[in-house]
């Protein structure tokens, strides 16, 4: 099994944001993004293969609205759409034409996306799978006007993990020291805003940190 190299670098998770968002997916997902009657809540399935793409989306919105959005669109191949239990809908896609901005910035470097892709309302926030010298890639070969930075190394699925092993108070307790800027440099708040904020003692604010920080560190470092 070939090692990668130190250049390379070891395979780790990225979430990367893109900013505009507009015009990085597919020409049909940005007629999806400007139709008022629909939101795009997320897309967990890309594809692409023999010059079609595949994609499918989890929407909230008046389902009925697709086939004007749809219908007259000669570059879409296939639409189907399931409503679930919670008021949104699925909608599957196939549809004519690359994932332009996928295929040369992201799959051909070798990089995986791992979804969901989720849409906030402003750019694109995908997080991937690849080394550094991927990412590095990936980044350079985006189309002009379009920013992109690193937000966060590792997946957000484990960083709610590493909260997870924190009781109630403490994540509490953390979360609301960051917000605050206590783990800036130079430091922003002190345990007395943390403990004002939240209605407690500075020594108890001192304690769930202390407890907190130690647990992550445990579990980070284990």
């Amino acid at each position: 099994m070939q090692q990668p190299t130190e250049e390379q670098g070891h395979v780790r998770h990225f979430t990367l944001s893109l900013r505009p968002g507009e015009g990085l997916v597919h020409p049909v997902d940005d007629a999806l993004a400007a139709a008022p009657a629909i939101g795009r809540e997320s897309l967990s399935h890309i594809q692409s293969h023999g010059g079609t793409s595949a994609l499918c989306y989890r929407l909230q919105g008046d389902e009925t609205s697709l086939a004007s959005v749809l219908d007259e669109r000669p570059d879409v191949l296939v639409s189907d759409h399931i409503r679930d239990h919670e008021g949104a809908f699925g909608l599957y896609l196939r549809v004519e034409g690359c994932l332009d901005t996928f295929e040369r910035c992201f799959f051909e470097q070798g990089l995986l996306v791992d979804p969901p892709v989720t849409f906030p309302g402003h750019g694109l926030p995908l997080s991937v799978i690849g080394t550094p010298a991927m990412v590095k890639h990936a980044m350079e070969r985006l189309p002009d006007g379009t920013a992109c930075s690193v937000e966060r190394l590792g997946a957000a699925n484990a960083d709610r993990q590493l909260l997870a092993t924190l009781t109630d108070r403490q994540r509490e307790v953390i979360e609301t020291a960051f917000e605050l800027g206590y783990y800036e440099i130079p430091r922003q708040t002190t345990h007395a805003d943390i403990a004002a904020t939240l209605d407690l003692s500075g020594s108890t604010v001192d304690e769930h940190l202390r407890k907190a920080e130690a647990r992550l560190m445990e579990q980070l470092l284990s």
